[in-house]
């Protein structure tokens, strides 16, 4: 199974309840790791696209100095 890994913030949590999302894990306290078909239906699902992206775990304004 490939995995998409999101930040591990209050925001992501919401989106997990929001959209029924079974298949994920909490690496540590910064990632949690969720299906890549979740990811994709949660994205595809929202009006707001950015936002789900900005959930990611390699975007953000720290992303480049391993943060």
């Amino acid at each position: 199974m490939t995995t998409v890994a999101l930040k591990n913030i209050i925001d992501t949590w919401n989106m997990i309840e929001k959209y029924n999302v079974i298949a994920y894990r909490e690496v540590d306290a910064t990632t949690v790791e969720v299906a890549e078909c979740d990811y994709n239906r949660m994205l595809n699902a929202t009006k707001n696209k950015e936002y789900i992206k900005n959930l990611r775990r390699e975007n953000g304004m720290m992303a480049g100095h391993n943060f």
